[in-house]
């Protein structure tokens, strides 16, 4: 039987952006189902993103091939849930307080994730010191 691990995500700064690596970060969870390590990851998630407060918003998704749509789709949320009109479309920070909803809807509007889910092996042997991203220059959110 096969063990499901969310794992934390890593990433690398460009001094333009955050982009995503291919590394397993800090263990957040071991599951027996697949379905239990999904909604693990989809709560890590919104975890995540309510810690990016005061952050850059566009280091997010400043080199996706979306920018446009997802910056358009950004400008109506702000307005509508914070009432803040975008006036820099290169420079603009998470609220300080998001709400869970508000978090689930920057994570769909960005398509973003902070987490992965990895299947084992049941007999695999996780040692959580094999997955320390900071050894790499990695951040994790």
């Amino acid at each position: 039987m096969a063990k499901f691990v969310v794992h934390k995500r890593g990433f690398f700064y460009t001094d333009e952006s955050f982009e995503p690596v291919d590394a397993k970060g800090s263990i957040a969870g071991i599951f027996s189902s697949l379905e239990e390590a999904k909604i693990e990851k989809r709560k890590q998630d919104i975890i995540s993103i309510q810690r990016l407060g005061g952050e850059n918003a566009v280091d997010f998704f400043f080199h996706n091939e979306d920018f446009d749509e997802i910056l358009e789709r950004l400008k109506k949320f702000y307005k509508s849930e914070y009432n803040i009109d975008i006036q820099d479309d290169y420079f603009f920070e998470f609220p300080e307080s998001i709400s869970s909803d508000n978090a689930e809807r920057f994570l769909d509007i960005l398509n973003l994730t902070f987490h992965d889910v990895v299947e084992y092996n049941d007999d695999a042997h996780l040692d959580p010191n094999d997955f320390n991203l900071e050894e790499m220059d990695l951040g994790e959110f």
